[in-house]
């Protein structure tokens, strides 16, 4: 057996571009399996993992057709799966979305503990949004049939994982305290499975750690300064000699994650690198923000003359600080604005991507941007790398999880010794 097939497997579910397969990928695990309903998002995952020389197979479509027992176990034909991964669409549990209780995504993570109790992993990792934390439902129909009734989505887990045979932790972390150059904080789901005798039950598998935070926090300057070159409206596909790149950037331009024979793939040429061409109007709004500033601070604080000339209905839109980390990475681009006050523009695809700690040799494919009612039927570059799980973030819970099956691994097989 080669030292590729002894890694341990994952199956990613709800995978979108690939950022928690990165992770996992990265910290010593194989993603044989993955599956996202997004066309374009399938796209990119499966030319990463070309890349790479990794074999996938992949399921691009509702997950609620792959959930009947045959057409899982079908799909997985027969490995054993050490861990499930996952982040199910949390639109209708977003803070700051509508909180739709009618929202069909809001039951996915349903879905999701469907297939682990199919499929049976050692552990399973599921991530979403802090506003999962404060979801209640009304009503809702456990997979055993039974009702929940005004119950929180994180009981919901802990109850049905428990019955399933997996204890449950839970805990809201923040990317930006594991390397990652942006405030995006989520909760993570960690499920370890155990022996279970009544009420009482052992571990059958080691309790994994969180991971700790990082004591130092990468700033967006540190993360995009060696790309700010680039002017409004113009592409690049080549690194600019006048900067000179920081760790970080190296790092990114290097790779973090293995081909399959090991090898990190180090970026030759900048893919991604392209800026909207803006109206002079709105390069002169986007410099009238101070830095850290929303738009919608910036309206506050001018004249009526100047508030009626600027005025836009995109309150949430800011301008970074360049030694602060970044706000959230959303699906939007033009959330966010530059922080260089001579090159007030949107950041492009890669600038993002840097943000969310992608390697640099990583390729978003499909379009660029789309607007309006296509959003409900595409998945733009930008929605790929807003959406995903920023791959350091996802390395650090997944060492965690590395340790314990190598300790798990190392006591199976250790002899026992006999009691004379």
């Amino acid at each position: 057996m080669d030292d590729q097939s002894k890694k341990y497997t994952v199956l990613d579910l709800f995978c979108g571009a690939g950022g928690m397969s990165e992770g996992f990928l990265q910290a010593g695990f194989r993603v044989p399996f993955a599956c996202d309903f997004s066309k374009e998002a399938a796209e990119t995952y499966q030319h990463r993992h070309d890349q790479l020389g990794c074999k996938v197979e992949f399921y691009q479509g509702d997950i609620s057709n792959l959930t009947a027992k045959k057409k899982i176990i079908d799909f997985i034909s027969g490995v054993s799966i050490d861990v499930v991964v996952g982040g199910p669409p949390c639109q209708g549990f977003s803070l700051s979305g509508k909180r739709d209780e009618n929202d069909p995504r809001n039951t996915l993570f349903m879905e999701f503990l469907k297939i682990v109790k199919i499929v049976k992993p050692k552990y399973f990792v599921m991530e979403n949004v802090e506003g999962i934390l404060s979801y209640r439902f009304k009503k809702i129909r456990s997979l055993s049939g039974e009702v929940y009734e005004n119950i929180l989505v994180p009981s919901i887990i802990e109850q049905e994982a428990n019955k399933m045979g997996y204890r449950v932790q839970y805990k809201l972390l923040n990317a930006k305290d594991y390397g990652v150059p942006q405030n995006r904080p989520r909760v993570i789901f960690i499920g370890s499975k155990i022996h279970k005798k009544g009420k009482t039950f052992k571990d059958a598998v080691p309790k994994p750690n969180f991971p700790e935070k990082q004591k130092k926090m990468v700033t967006v300057e540190e993360a995009i300064s060696d790309l700010s070159y680039l002017r409004n409206g113009q592409t690049s596909d080549q690194y600019h000699d006048k900067y000179k790149p920081t760790t970080y950037q190296l790092m990114l331009r290097e790779g973090l994650t293995p081909n399959i024979n090991g090898v990190t793939v180090r970026a030759t040429k900048l893919t991604n690198h392209e800026a909207s061409k803006h109206f002079e109007k709105t390069i002169k709004r986007f410099e009238k923000l101070r830095p850290g500033e929303s738009i919608r601070e910036m309206l506050n604080r001018l004249d009526p003359l100047e508030y009626e000339y600027y005025y836009t209905k995109k309150y949430r839109c800011s301008r970074l600080e360049k030694n602060n980390v970044s706000p959230t990475v959303l699906t939007l681009p033009d959330d966010i604005v530059h922080y260089d006050i001579k090159n007030s523009r949107i950041l492009t695809v890669r600038e993002f991507a840097r943000l969310q700690s992608f390697d640099d040799s990583f390729q978003f494919l499909g379009k660029r941007t789309t607007g309006g009612d296509r959003r409900k039927f595409e998945t733009p570059q930008y929605t790929q790398v807003g959406n995903a799980v920023p791959p350091l973030f996802s390395r650090a819970i997944a060492e965690e999880i590395m340790k314990c099956l190598i300790e798990f691994t190392t006591n199976s097989e250790r002899p026992k010794l006999l009691v004379m």
